[in-house]
Protein backbone atom coordinates (compact mmCIF):
# COMPACT_ATOMS: atom_id res chain seq x y z
CA UNK A 1 0.00 0.00 0.00
CA UNK A 2 1.05 3.10 -0.86
CA UNK A 3 1.45 6.23 1.48
CA UNK A 4 -0.83 8.07 0.25
CA UNK A 5 -3.82 5.13 0.15
CA UNK A 6 -2.28 4.60 3.79
CA UNK A 7 -3.22 8.13 4.90
CA UNK A 8 -6.14 7.99 2.93
CA UNK A 9 -7.54 5.12 4.71
CA UNK A 10 -6.37 6.07 8.62
CA UNK A 11 -8.37 9.01 7.86
CA UNK A 12 -11.94 6.74 7.28
CA UNK A 13 -10.86 4.83 10.61
CA UNK A 14 -10.58 8.45 12.22
CA UNK A 15 -14.21 9.13 11.11
CA UNK A 16 -15.07 5.65 11.57
CA UNK A 17 -14.27 5.05 14.97
CA UNK A 18 -13.73 6.43 18.62
CA UNK A 19 -10.77 5.61 19.09
CA UNK A 20 -7.26 4.42 16.79
CA UNK A 21 -4.27 2.85 18.27
CA UNK A 22 -1.37 2.71 16.19
CA UNK A 23 -0.18 -0.22 17.54
CA UNK A 24 -3.41 -2.09 15.66
CA UNK A 25 -3.07 0.53 12.79
CA UNK A 26 0.53 -0.69 12.17
CA UNK A 27 -0.48 -4.36 12.06
CA UNK A 28 -3.29 -3.81 9.72
CA UNK A 29 -1.28 -1.70 7.11
CA UNK A 30 2.21 -3.80 7.78
CA UNK A 31 4.02 -1.00 8.74
CA UNK A 32 5.87 0.19 12.16
CA UNK A 33 4.50 1.86 15.14
CA UNK A 34 7.00 4.45 14.14
CA UNK A 35 5.31 5.13 10.46
CA UNK A 36 1.27 5.47 11.86
CA UNK A 37 3.35 8.23 14.46
CA UNK A 38 4.51 10.41 11.03
CA UNK A 39 1.09 9.74 9.06
CA UNK A 40 -1.06 10.80 12.21
CA UNK A 41 1.48 14.04 11.98
CA UNK A 42 0.85 14.51 8.19
CA UNK A 43 -2.46 14.38 8.65
CA UNK A 44 -1.97 17.45 11.69
CA UNK A 45 -0.08 19.15 9.80
CA UNK A 46 -2.83 18.73 6.47
CA UNK A 47 -5.18 20.61 8.83
CA UNK A 48 -7.05 17.27 10.78
CA UNK A 49 -7.84 18.29 14.61
CA UNK A 50 -6.54 15.00 15.72
CA UNK A 51 -5.82 14.16 19.67
CA UNK A 52 -3.59 11.35 21.04
CA UNK A 53 -3.55 10.25 24.41
CA UNK A 54 -0.03 7.95 25.31
CA UNK A 55 -1.24 4.65 25.91
CA UNK A 56 -5.10 5.25 24.66
CA UNK A 57 -4.82 6.22 20.89
CA UNK A 58 -5.70 8.55 18.33
CA UNK A 59 -9.20 10.56 17.96
CA UNK A 60 -10.68 12.78 16.09
CA UNK A 61 -11.03 16.16 18.75
CA UNK A 62 -15.01 16.38 19.96
CA UNK A 63 -17.33 18.44 17.40
CA UNK A 64 -15.03 18.60 14.50
CA UNK A 65 -16.52 17.13 11.24
CA UNK A 66 -14.74 15.93 7.89
CA UNK A 67 -16.65 16.04 4.77
CA UNK A 68 -18.19 12.56 4.00
CA UNK A 69 -15.74 10.46 1.61
CA UNK A 70 -17.22 8.23 -1.49
CA UNK A 71 -17.43 4.69 -1.75
CA UNK A 72 -15.73 3.36 -3.92
CA UNK A 73 -17.43 0.82 -7.12
CA UNK A 74 -15.76 -2.37 -5.33
CA UNK A 75 -16.64 -0.99 -1.42
CA UNK A 76 -20.53 -0.54 -2.92
CA UNK A 77 -20.34 -3.86 -4.33
CA UNK A 78 -18.89 -5.39 -1.14
CA UNK A 79 -22.29 -3.96 0.48
CA UNK A 80 -24.43 -5.30 -2.25
CA UNK A 81 -23.82 -8.96 -1.98
CA UNK A 82 -23.64 -8.06 2.23
CA UNK A 83 -27.31 -7.00 1.42
CA UNK A 84 -28.66 -9.93 -0.28
CA UNK A 85 -26.82 -11.76 2.82
CA UNK A 86 -28.79 -9.90 5.64
CA UNK A 87 -32.22 -10.12 3.16
CA UNK A 88 -31.73 -14.23 3.69
CA UNK A 89 -29.88 -15.05 7.21
CA UNK A 90 -31.23 -12.45 9.99
CA UNK A 91 -34.75 -11.36 11.11
CA UNK A 92 -37.12 -8.86 8.66
CA UNK A 93 -36.65 -6.04 10.88
CA UNK A 94 -32.87 -5.85 11.33
CA UNK A 95 -32.86 -6.60 7.51
CA UNK A 96 -35.10 -3.84 6.99
CA UNK A 97 -32.99 -1.54 8.90
CA UNK A 98 -30.00 -2.72 6.16
CA UNK A 99 -31.94 -2.31 2.86
CA UNK A 100 -32.21 1.94 4.47
CA UNK A 101 -28.71 1.61 4.95
CA UNK A 102 -28.00 0.69 1.55
CA UNK A 103 -30.62 3.37 0.24
CA UNK A 104 -28.22 5.93 1.76
CA UNK A 105 -25.21 4.43 0.40
CA UNK A 106 -27.10 4.16 -2.98
CA UNK A 107 -27.50 8.05 -2.64
CA UNK A 108 -23.82 9.10 -1.59
CA UNK A 109 -22.81 7.22 -5.39
CA UNK A 110 -21.79 8.83 -8.43
CA UNK A 111 -24.24 8.25 -10.78
CA UNK A 112 -22.26 5.94 -12.95
CA UNK A 113 -21.45 3.40 -9.85
CA UNK A 114 -25.74 3.45 -9.40
CA UNK A 115 -26.37 2.25 -12.96
CA UNK A 116 -23.38 -0.02 -11.74
CA UNK A 117 -24.91 -1.55 -9.15
CA UNK A 118 -28.57 -1.89 -9.96
CA UNK A 119 -27.03 -3.83 -13.12
CA UNK A 120 -25.33 -5.84 -11.09
CA UNK A 121 -28.41 -6.45 -8.58
CA UNK A 122 -29.64 -9.64 -10.29
CA UNK A 123 -26.28 -11.16 -11.06
CA UNK A 124 -25.95 -11.82 -6.76
CA UNK A 125 -28.17 -14.60 -5.31
CA UNK A 126 -28.12 -15.69 -1.73
CA UNK A 127 -30.05 -18.70 -1.10
CA UNK A 128 -31.03 -20.31 2.42
CA UNK A 129 -30.51 -24.40 2.93
CA UNK A 130 -33.69 -26.61 3.14
CA UNK A 131 -32.22 -26.61 7.03
CA UNK A 132 -32.08 -22.77 7.56
CA UNK A 133 -35.26 -21.55 9.57
CA UNK A 134 -37.85 -20.15 6.98
CA UNK A 135 -37.87 -16.79 9.23
CA UNK A 136 -36.38 -15.53 12.46
CA UNK A 137 -38.49 -13.49 14.93
CA UNK A 138 -37.52 -9.81 15.18
CA UNK A 139 -35.16 -10.11 18.27
CA UNK A 140 -31.49 -9.13 17.04
CA UNK A 141 -32.21 -5.17 17.64
CA UNK A 142 -33.84 -5.93 20.96
CA UNK A 143 -30.97 -8.49 21.75
CA UNK A 144 -28.31 -6.05 20.60
CA UNK A 145 -29.32 -3.05 22.55
CA UNK A 146 -29.71 -4.87 25.40
CA UNK A 147 -26.24 -6.05 25.42
CA UNK A 148 -25.08 -2.43 24.39
CA UNK A 149 -27.44 -0.78 27.41
CA UNK A 150 -26.34 -3.98 29.89
CA UNK A 151 -30.44 -4.80 30.27
CA UNK A 152 -31.42 -8.26 31.91
CA UNK A 153 -33.73 -9.58 29.33
CA UNK A 154 -36.82 -11.94 29.42
CA UNK A 155 -37.61 -14.47 26.94
CA UNK A 156 -39.81 -17.10 26.31
CA UNK A 157 -37.91 -20.00 24.67
CA UNK A 158 -38.85 -23.87 23.82
CA UNK A 159 -35.60 -26.23 23.37
CA UNK A 160 -35.20 -29.42 21.64
CA UNK A 161 -37.55 -31.48 23.20
CA UNK A 162 -40.28 -28.60 22.57
CA UNK A 163 -40.11 -28.29 26.63
CA UNK A 164 -41.38 -24.03 27.39
CA UNK A 165 -39.13 -22.33 29.81
CA UNK A 166 -38.99 -18.52 30.97
CA UNK A 167 -35.67 -16.94 31.57
CA UNK A 168 -34.28 -13.77 32.64
CA UNK A 169 -30.85 -13.21 31.03
CA UNK A 170 -28.02 -10.98 30.37
CA UNK A 171 -27.13 -11.40 26.90
CA UNK A 172 -23.14 -11.16 26.03
CA UNK A 173 -23.15 -11.69 22.28
CA UNK A 174 -24.66 -13.37 18.66
CA UNK A 175 -23.22 -15.76 16.21
CA UNK A 176 -24.00 -17.41 13.43
CA UNK A 177 -23.09 -20.95 13.06
CA UNK A 178 -24.79 -22.70 9.90
CA UNK A 179 -27.61 -22.80 9.86
CA UNK A 180 -28.66 -21.12 12.95
CA UNK A 181 -27.90 -17.64 14.90
CA UNK A 182 -27.41 -18.22 18.07
CA UNK A 183 -27.84 -16.14 21.37
CA UNK A 184 -24.89 -16.42 24.22
CA UNK A 185 -26.14 -15.27 27.61
CA UNK A 186 -25.98 -15.26 31.82
CA UNK A 187 -29.00 -17.37 32.66
CA UNK A 188 -30.44 -16.61 35.67
CA UNK A 189 -32.57 -20.19 35.98
CA UNK A 190 -29.42 -22.10 35.61
CA UNK A 191 -26.98 -19.99 36.87
CA UNK A 192 -24.53 -20.39 34.37
CA UNK A 193 -23.35 -19.18 30.75
CA UNK A 194 -26.19 -20.94 27.71
CA UNK A 195 -26.50 -20.86 24.58
CA UNK A 196 -30.12 -20.24 22.74
CA UNK A 197 -31.37 -20.82 19.27
CA UNK A 198 -32.81 -17.25 17.86
CA UNK A 199 -35.41 -19.03 15.84
CA UNK A 200 -36.96 -20.79 19.81
CA UNK A 201 -37.45 -17.28 20.85
CA UNK A 202 -40.94 -16.59 21.08
CA UNK A 203 -41.12 -13.78 23.12
CA UNK A 204 -38.41 -11.29 24.25
CA UNK A 205 -38.72 -8.17 27.00
CA UNK A 206 -36.03 -5.81 27.83
CA UNK A 207 -36.73 -4.95 31.98
CA UNK A 208 -35.10 -1.88 33.72
CA UNK A 209 -33.04 -4.19 35.89
CA UNK A 210 -29.53 -3.48 34.85
CA UNK A 211 -26.91 -7.03 34.42
CA UNK A 212 -25.15 -8.43 38.03
CA UNK A 213 -21.94 -8.86 36.72
CA UNK A 214 -19.14 -8.17 33.91
CA UNK A 215 -19.38 -10.81 31.51
CA UNK A 216 -16.52 -12.67 29.77
CA UNK A 217 -15.94 -11.90 25.30
CA UNK A 218 -17.94 -13.58 23.35
CA UNK A 219 -15.81 -15.55 21.51
CA UNK A 220 -14.66 -17.64 24.96
CA UNK A 221 -18.41 -18.57 25.39
CA UNK A 222 -19.29 -19.97 21.91
CA UNK A 223 -20.11 -23.49 22.91
CA UNK A 224 -21.36 -22.98 26.30
CA UNK A 225 -24.42 -24.52 26.43
CA UNK A 226 -27.11 -27.32 27.75
CA UNK A 227 -26.59 -30.93 25.86
CA UNK A 228 -29.56 -29.98 23.60
CA UNK A 229 -26.96 -26.95 21.79
CA UNK A 230 -23.80 -26.89 20.50
CA UNK A 231 -21.29 -29.56 21.65
CA UNK A 232 -17.25 -29.93 20.72
CA UNK A 233 -16.37 -32.93 19.17
CA UNK A 234 -12.94 -33.74 17.79
CA UNK A 235 -12.56 -36.29 15.39
CA UNK A 236 -9.37 -38.54 13.29
CA UNK A 237 -10.14 -38.89 9.66
CA UNK A 238 -8.61 -39.50 6.38
CA UNK A 239 -7.73 -36.61 4.11
CA UNK A 240 -9.11 -38.65 1.37
CA UNK A 241 -12.80 -38.62 3.71
CA UNK A 242 -11.95 -34.90 4.94
CA UNK A 243 -11.39 -33.32 1.38
CA UNK A 244 -14.46 -35.76 -0.37
CA UNK A 245 -16.78 -34.45 2.05
CA UNK A 246 -15.74 -30.62 2.91
CA UNK A 247 -19.44 -29.20 2.02
CA UNK A 248 -20.87 -32.31 4.52
CA UNK A 249 -18.02 -31.49 6.85
CA UNK A 250 -19.00 -27.95 7.49
CA UNK A 251 -22.54 -28.37 7.39
CA UNK A 252 -22.13 -30.86 10.43
CA UNK A 253 -20.25 -28.18 12.24
CA UNK A 254 -17.02 -28.05 11.39
CA UNK A 255 -14.67 -25.28 13.10
CA UNK A 256 -11.42 -26.00 12.32
CA UNK A 257 -8.67 -28.77 11.13
CA UNK A 258 -5.40 -29.62 10.88
CA UNK A 259 -2.91 -32.41 9.85
CA UNK A 260 -1.48 -35.02 12.03
CA UNK A 261 2.04 -36.49 12.12
CA UNK A 262 0.83 -39.40 10.62
CA UNK A 263 -0.78 -37.97 7.87
CA UNK A 264 -4.17 -37.88 9.87
CA UNK A 265 -6.64 -34.77 9.50
CA UNK A 266 -8.02 -33.82 13.05
CA UNK A 267 -10.82 -31.87 12.80
CA UNK A 268 -13.00 -30.08 15.72
CA UNK A 269 -16.89 -30.00 15.06
CA UNK A 270 -19.30 -27.91 17.32
CA UNK A 271 -22.03 -30.59 16.84
CA UNK A 272 -25.80 -29.72 17.42
CA UNK A 273 -26.45 -32.93 17.60
CA UNK A 274 -24.19 -35.67 19.01
CA UNK A 275 -26.70 -38.32 17.57
CA UNK A 276 -26.73 -37.09 14.39
CA UNK A 277 -22.55 -36.49 13.73
CA UNK A 278 -22.26 -39.99 15.61
CA UNK A 279 -24.67 -41.64 12.65
CA UNK A 280 -22.45 -39.63 10.41
CA UNK A 281 -19.38 -40.68 11.82
CA UNK A 282 -20.89 -44.75 11.25
CA UNK A 283 -20.73 -44.40 7.78
CA UNK A 284 -16.99 -43.32 7.27
CA UNK A 285 -16.38 -45.92 10.31
CA UNK A 286 -13.47 -47.62 8.42
CA UNK A 287 -11.49 -44.13 7.70
CA UNK A 288 -12.92 -42.12 11.07
CA UNK A 289 -12.26 -42.22 14.35
CA UNK A 290 -13.69 -40.50 17.71
CA UNK A 291 -11.02 -39.07 19.90
CA UNK A 292 -14.18 -37.46 21.86
CA UNK A 293 -16.11 -36.82 23.77
CA UNK A 294 -17.05 -40.46 24.92
CA UNK A 295 -20.90 -40.10 24.51
CA UNK A 296 -20.20 -39.93 21.18
CA UNK A 297 -18.60 -43.75 21.24
CA UNK A 298 -21.53 -44.33 23.46
CA UNK A 299 -24.66 -43.26 20.89
CA UNK A 300 -22.44 -45.57 17.88
CA UNK A 301 -21.91 -48.55 19.96
CA UNK A 302 -25.81 -48.14 20.85
CA UNK A 303 -26.65 -47.92 17.22
CA UNK A 304 -24.65 -50.47 16.29
CA UNK A 305 -26.45 -52.90 19.12
CA UNK A 306 -29.91 -51.89 18.02
CA UNK A 307 -28.68 -52.91 14.10
CA UNK A 308 -27.78 -56.61 15.38
CA UNK A 309 -31.19 -56.99 16.83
Amino acid sequence: MIRLDRISALLVQLQSRPVVKASEMANRFGVSQRTIYRDMRTLSEAGVTICGNSGIGYSLVEGYRLPSLMFTREEAMAFLTAEKMMEQLTDAQNSNYFCQGMDKIRAALRTADKDYLYKMDDSIAVYKSKNTQDSLPNVMQTLLSSINDHFIIEIDYINADERKSHRALEAVGISYSHPHWYLSAWCHLRKEYRMFRLDRIHHIKTTIDKHTRVHPPLQSLLGADDPHCLREVILHTSKEVARYNADRCYYMGLTGEKELANGKIEQTYMAYSLELLARWVLSHADTTTVVSPGEVKEIIKEIIQKSEL
